[in-house]
């Protein structure tokens, strides 16, 4: 099961992107991007008709696993089948082995190791279910992440100005259009894995705080008016969405995480019940499908 997630979040692709990508095509004046948005869109009929991925880069897997907190698991017994699902899929399907040694750049060819894959946990509150979202994410789009510990001086225009900024920066090689996912706050470490966090929500689902939803909003049409466009090749799209998340931070820091998600937006979720039964979802807590 864990392996077919990661299958699934190469192959089958979230309602929420594809209505994203329709709406941002219908809205493209320039033809050339909107011809890219196009092509965008029938890959993903293609691709998700004869299970195959839309790209040669299968990526990174991070996977979130949220466990009811009335059930007893064995967490290295999960831990453990996430990776050989990984492993399993990985060989099976021939998909590109990105794992590589930091150093020697050397690979094993198994795309697992004691850190990979990524894995956080966390716990639902009365809840008997397990829920597990994964992600696969590219070099191009990965390699586009930023990070600046900002002050309390700099305030918003500060924390504007840096994500606008990281977006130029970007351009077109994160595969735009990209979803563009923020983190404000916290500590170092937990400010770039908000992003990841924001990567999970459905393209365009705003923050349940209507403040950090009006920037997401403002941000939004910020950076689409900066012609970058799909594929950096100009146009209205620069970005499908903004998704901004937020963490309790030092009061005299202001850290910002900038994670540039490309345009397939590969991601996929799956609830297990006490009685074996279980159902894909496209986000935690989601209604279930098949």
């Amino acid at each position: 099961m864990m392996g077919n997630l990661y299958f699934r979040a190469l192959t089958v692709f979230p309602p929420d992107l594809i209505k994203a990508l329709k709406n941002a095509c219908d809205r493209e004046r320039n033809e050339i991007a909107k011809e890219k948005l196009r092509v965008m869109l029938e890959a993903i009929k293609i691709g998700g008709g004869k299970k195959i991925p839309i790209c040669q880069d299968t990526g990174m897997q991070t996977y979130f696993v949220n466990l009811g907190a009335k059930l007893q698991v064995d967490g290295n017994k999960l831990k453990e089948a996430i990776k050989e699902g990984v492993r399993r899929c990985s060989n099976e399907k021939m998909y590109r082995k990105t794992l590589s040694h930091p150093i020697t750049r050397l690979k094993d060819g198994q795309q697992v190791s004691n850190t990979h894959p990524n894995i956080y946990w966390d716990w639902i509150p009365d809840a008997d279910y397990i829920e597990v979202m994964c992600i696969s994410k590219g070099s191009g789009s990965e390699n586009q992440s930023f990070q600046a510990m900002l002050v309390p001086a700099q305030g918003m225009n500060g924390i504007k100005k840096f994500i606008i900024d990281s977006v130029y920066a970007a351009g077109g090689q994160p595969c735009t259009p990209s979803v563009t996912c923020v983190g404000i706050g916290g500590s170092f470490d937990q400010c770039a894995k908000l992003t990841k966090i924001a990567m999970l929500r459905p393209v365009g689902k705003p923050n349940p705080d209507p403040m950090v939803a009006g920037l997401e909003e403002e941000l939004y049409h910020a950076i689409n008016s900066t012609d970058i466009g799909p594929m950096g090749l100009g146009g209205d799209t620069t970005t499908l969405a903004v998704h901004v998340e937020i963490a309790g931070v030092h009061e005299t820091q202001n850290p910002v995480s900038v994670a540039l998600q490309c345009w397939a937006d590969r991601r996929s979720g799956v609830r297990f019940f006490p009685d074996g039964r279980y159902e894909y979802i496209w986000e935690f807590g989601g209604k279930g499908y098949e």
